[in-house]
């Protein structure tokens, strides 16, 4: 596992439209979402480090997840297109473990840009403002909200070109991706900011204590508190409770459990193949 995790890394950290994809939508989100991405003020405390390390987090988990699980696409069908999957099973790796290994290798060495994007974005915002705790927030922040995504993520791109053509899976999941996690859930019935999306903002508002500055539509207010939960007159609410810490933790579990139970599937339909 730890020999195909080094040689996935280093084939897809090496692979040259990896950074070029990365760095175009990088700076289509510096230029649309300008001043937003500049100041990372949408909170109520705008000198607030945990505020600015959140909303910073937010806006690139806008498109980048999208570059993200489409660079992912070809990584688990590339074997069986290069005939090299016969080779593989006579080494005495098991193919349980080559998996794990080229999951966790394909996802460490495309999460690479986008960790470098939000923590450079830290790193400026640390200096600038005189904020040095903001580094520690955005380790807390990463951690929280954007690893469990992305592990989520990279399960459903690695094993969804199992089933159909790798083009055709990348065009479904960027309709994915903005059906599921960036239509307003007033539009139509969409898993956007349910515990089922990796775009959730419940660890946000449940667990680092996050309080915008304006109310978002899929905000409650109260007497000077905020929750997040259900959305007013949106289907699928029974998805939407309102956000704590317990939840927090549910959202971080169910992403977790969701990646396991995908690779599960990817393994047991590569086992029906092989035989």
């Amino acid at each position: 596992m730890i020999a195909t995790f080094r040689y996935e890394f280093r084939m897809q950290i090496r692979r040259r439209v990896l950074w070029i994809v990365y760095g175009l939508t990088y700076a289509v989100i510096v230029i649309t979402l300008n001043p937003a991405y500049v100041d990372l003020q949408r909170g109520a405390d705008r000198d607030d480090p945990t505020t600015a390390m959140i909303v910073s987090a937010d806006l690139l988990m806008l498109l980048l997840p999208i570059v993200y699980g489409c660079l992912l696409a070809d990584r688990l069908v590339r074997d069986r297109r290069l005939g090299v999957v016969g080779v593989l099973d006579a080494t005495p790796t098991a193919p349980t473990a080559r998996l794990i290994g080229k999951y966790l290798g394909t996802c460490a060495a495309t999460a690479v840009p986008f960790a470098l994007a939000y923590f450079g974005r830290a790193v400026v915002y640390a200096i600038v403002e005189g904020e040095p705790s903001a580094l520690g927030w955005a380790v807390a922040v990463f951690v929280t909200t954007t690893v469990p995504a992305l592990l989520f993520v990279g399960a459903l791109a690695l094993a969804g070109p199992l089933l159909m053509p790798p083009m055709l899976f990348q065009v479904l999941f960027v309709v994915y991706w903005f059906w599921g996690n960036l239509i307003p859930p007033r539009m139509m019935p969409t898993l956007a900011d349910t515990i089922l999306s990796p775009n959730s903002q419940h660890v946000a508002y449940g667990l680092l204590g996050y309080r915008p500055a304006q109310q978002p539509p899929n905000v409650l207010v109260e007497p000077d508190y905020y929750t997040y939960g259900p959305v007013s007159e949106a289907a699928l609410n029974f998805l939407r409770p309102e956000a704590d810490a317990a939840v927090a933790l549910l959202w971080i579990g169910v992403m977790l459990v969701l990646a396991v139970f995908v690779l599960s599937l990817a393994r047991l339909h590569a086992t029906r193949t092989e035989s």
